[in-house]
């Protein structure tokens, strides 16, 4: 079967081929009438008509096309990526009121496979925990100016852009919840940014031994000893996900949960939330069209401030 074209469209909708690019590609500045907008969508439709979007980035100089690294290894608990189902598909619908198109896959650090950066020209990429290493392999494969930015993680780099949480405002907000008491226990994922981990450590101010990072090779066992030694105490567990999981092993926990997946509501009721202030993907959204040149003005790192949800 012949392949629909611009013209095709043109022809059925009784427009210019002009007229039905500027429709069909959203151009702005074009004093086109609505019905006529109506024709030229109504005809894509019935045509089936696919925009190229290789051509279409041979004329702009850009793909319209962003990336999603999430760096992943066989040690990571499943709730990890779970945890950023929500975020992702936040972003995504984000992307596609803006025209762009979202490609998400992970990344290994030990032996990160870097071909789906090299095979597609992304215009800037969104990386998720990254440890420094990683970063900047990431980093070179881009052409200078090409924005990335990182998601749950620091680097000390003025030239790139972080977004992370606020972790001295949010350990803030929590010990004004226990009136100031500080005896409480801190349970979080392991990391590859090893800098969210120290964040997490001093912000908190409870001793090592008051803290644990779990990966995906302890599950229940390792749970349930965190669990032993903390049932006296309240326990602030990062993750909607991860918090589930620990009161699975034992529900008669006093949990502090940081939502940091954005889905409070799989909690149950007797549960603290500590909910985000503003959504994680707008923050990362507005932060990468501007590093675009989309929205305009600097772009500053940004942190997100937590506070607690009462029912």
């Amino acid at each position: 079967m012949k392949k629909t074209t611009l013209k095709d469209v043109a022809n059925e909708a009784g427009v210019s081929i002009a007229t039905a690019s500027y429709v069909l590609n959203k151009v702005s500045g074009q004093t086109i009438p609505e019905e006529t907008r109506q024709r030229v969508v109504e005809a894509a439709a019935k045509l089936n008509y696919v925009r190229n979007l290789a051509a279409r980035s041979l004329s702009s100089g850009r793909t319209n096309l962003l990336g999603v690294l999430l760096v992943g290894d066989d040690a990571d608990p499943v709730s990890k990526y779970v945890g950023y189902g929500k975020f992702i598909d936040g972003l995504e619908r984000i992307c596609r009121t803006n025209r762009y198109h979202l490609m998400v896959a992970c990344i290994d650090p030990k032996q990160p496979d870097f071909s789906i950066i090299a095979e597609r020209k992304l215009d800037g990429v969104f990386l998720i925990d990254a440890c420094e290493s990683s970063f900047y392999r990431v980093s070179e494969k881009f052409p200078y100016g090409s924005p990335v930015l990182l998601i749950d993680g620091t680097i000390e780099d003025s030239l790139f852009r972080k977004l992370t949480s606020d972790y001295g405002q949010l350990f803030g907000a929590v010990r004004e919840r226990l009136n100031g008491a500080d005896e409480f226990a801190v349970l979080h994922e392991r990391y590859h940014n090893q800098a969210v981990g120290q964040a997490i450590r001093e912000a908190s101010g409870s001793p090592p031994d008051r803290i644990t990072a779990i990966d995906g090779s302890g599950g229940k066992i390792e749970l349930r000893a965190f669990a032993e030694r903390h049932r006296k105490r309240p326990v602030v567990v990062f993750g909607e996900f991860l918090a589930l999981r620990l009161l699975a092993v034992d529900p008669s926990l006093h949990l502090l949960a940081v939502c940091t997946s954005g889905c409070p509501e799989y909690l149950p009721e007797r549960v603290d939330r500590l909910v985000p202030k503003l959504s994680k993907a707008e923050a990362a959204a507005d932060m990468m069209f501007g590093l675009l040149g989309t929205s305009g003005g600097d772009v500053a790192d940004r942190t997100i401030a937590f506070e607690f949800e009462f029912a």
